[in-house]
């Protein structure tokens, strides 16, 4: 018998070892520190990792686990390649994820065959700016373009046409230094920024003194926390689902002009030339007369005056009075149609159970707070921040009944949570017929249409009226939506539903017509970023087909 150890056994065990010896670092679990102002730092709120490869150009699974020590994690093996990891943290538990009080950081690093032996996140807490505008709720029009950015005015009488702007923040660590800046930035186009300041302060607050914008520009502001060397506070502002790092306005001109001081100037200088040489060289009586005529002048002229401005206050206070009766009047039939449309609301998704049991930190007053609720409150948890959306995207109904924007965006976004609400159907059904013809903001997304909305609405209307085996009623949904409001719907939406309407009469036994329907979409939307999903469609129709 062959002792173990000897021959084909010794080399084949010999070679095993070498190739563990050799395996590649990079499939070892990383070490992984998280640290703020340079010291372990151990959240209350579960961090959330994500981590984008350039080597593959994608976002790719990125699990890391709690260690022992505080601040402490690990990093499951990666493929070797370049990588960004994302790493957010809800901290602050009165707002949406990354708003002031949370942290944000996005560290660059290589996974090789040979490292890296340990990684360390310095994390920068988000900065609270309180001046000139609060970046603790979305700020409406910020960010979405020119027209509707925040204004300053320079004060009516001045020389030179300039305002001093305050900046303010609240502290992040003591001892910090405050580097800003703030550059010119051209309406609509990117590129290089025309920089106007950049300093270092320990304060926690700066004025500038700015001159209006120019022509097809606008300011841009941005405020770091520094310390020891390391970011340790950061900048973040948010506006209707879109968001950025910075804080930006525009200056007006409000000044009157140059010009109108030196005419001003310049008709004294006139009226008193003309009554130098009105009075010089005559004698007593004739400048008696002319003083007598200038003096019933003036009177003519302040008499005209006064009645001109009796009448001009007149007309005013008749104009305010008919102002104000006609806002009355408009406030009155706006508050009738809220409460009519609260009434049908609530009476179609009556409030849950639990309602008077979850107390919810967000507040809905706009679509920019609707979507940072949406796209900031906890996932995973067993439900419980699907709640805290659905509590305040419903009170935001009830708040906000006449605004069309929030209400309908709520209404398609509540289909998403707490999926045991037992009064989805008829939530989605209100909504659907209600906002139909709905036309939403598209000045907050790049590649959206007026009607996308509707669509949304309707594709949770056919899901449940299919998952109900109501399958006329849920095809009759998506061929309305396509009939009625396809001209107003992204095309990759439009993908969506057709590819909706095919699986529903798929599950109606329709099967011919579900194939048909599908083979129409991928000719209209196969271009589309739907279009894989189509044809994954039209791939297990033909499969199961076959069987």
């Amino acid at each position: 018998m062959r002792a173990f150890g000897s021959g084909p056994s010794r080399v084949a065990v010999a070679l095993a070892v070498t190739v563990l010896a050799v395996a590649p670092a990079a499939q070892a679990r990383i070490p992984l520190e998280l640290r703020f102002d340079g010291q372990p730092f151990d959240p209350q709120a579960p961090p959330d990792f994500t981590c984008f490869s350039y080597t593959r150009s994608r976002w790719v699974s990125c699990r890391v686990d709690k260690g022992q020590e505080p601040g402490a994690y690990v990093l499951e093996p990666l493929e070797p390649g370049q990588y960004r990891m994302h790493v957010s943290i809800d901290e602050n538990p009165a707002n949406p994820r990354r708003f002031p009080g949370d942290y944000e950081a996005q560290p660059r690093f290589e996974v090789t065959e040979s490292g890296p032996e340990r990684l360390i996140v310095d994390l920068p807490r988000l900065i609270h700016l309180t001046r000139p505008g609060d970046n603790a709720r979305p700020l409406e029009g910020m960010l979405t373009g020119c027209a509707t950015q925040p204004k300053f005015e320079t004060p009516r009488f001045s020389w030179g046409p300039v305002v001093s702007v305050e900046f303010a923040w609240e502290p992040i660590v003591a001892g910090a230094e405050y580097r800003y800046n703030l550059t010119a930035a051209a309406c609509g186009q990117s590129g290089t920024r025309r920089v106007i300041v950049n300093e270092k302060t320990e304060a926690t607050a700066a004025t500038i003194a700015l001159p209006p914008s120019a022509g097809g520009e606008y300011y841009v502001f941005r405020v770091e926390a520094w310390k020891g060397g390391r970011l340790v506070g950061d900048l973040y502002t948010h506006d209707s689902g879109t968001h950025s790092w910075n804080y930006r306005f525009q200056v007006h001109d409000a000044s009157v002009p140059r010009w109108a001081y030196i005419v001003a100037g310049a008709g004294v200088l006139l009226l008193l030339f003309g009554a130098r040489r009105a009075f010089r060289g005559v004698d007593s009586r004739r400048r008696r007369r002319r003083a007598g005529w200038l003096a019933g002048g003036t009177i003519a002229i302040l008499v005209i005056g006064a009645v001109a401005g009796v009448s001009y206050h007149y007309d005013q206070d008749r104009e305010r009075r008919r102002a104000e009766s006609e806002k009355a009047r408009v406030d009155a039939e706006r508050q009738a149609r809220q409460r009519e449309i609260v009434a049908a609301f609530v009476s179609a998704a009556p409030r849950p159970d639990w309602w008077d049991r979850v107390e919810t930190p967000y507040r809905v007053d706009t679509l920019g707070d609707l979507f940072a609720a949406w796209q900031g409150h906890p996932r995973g948890d067993d439900g419980r921040g699907e709640r805290l959306f659905f509590k305040a995207a419903y009170q935001g109904i009830v708040d906000h009944a006449d605004d069309d924007q929030v209400v309908a965006t709520a209404i398609a976004l509540l289909h998403h949570v707490v999926r045991d609400y037992p009064h989805r159907p008829q939530l989605a059904q209100f909504g659907y017929e209600r906002y139909f013809q709905h036309r939403q903001r598209t000045d907050n997304c790049a590649n959206c249409m007026v009607g996308d909305t509707t669509q949304g609405l309707a594709k949770n209307l056919t899901e449940l009226y299919a998952a109900a085996g109501r399958y006329d009623e849920a095809i009759e949904v998506g061929r309305r939506l396509i009939e009625g409001r396809s001209a107003d719907v992204s095309p990759y939406k439009l993908a969506e539903t057709w590819d909706q309407m095919a699986w529903v009469h798929w599950q109606k036994g329709e099967r011919e017509r579900a194939v048909q329907i599908i083979r129409d979409a991928l000719a209209r939307y196969g271009d589309t970023v739907r279009g894989d999903q189509l044809r994954r469609t039209l791939a297990r129709f033909e499969r199961e087909g076959a069987r």
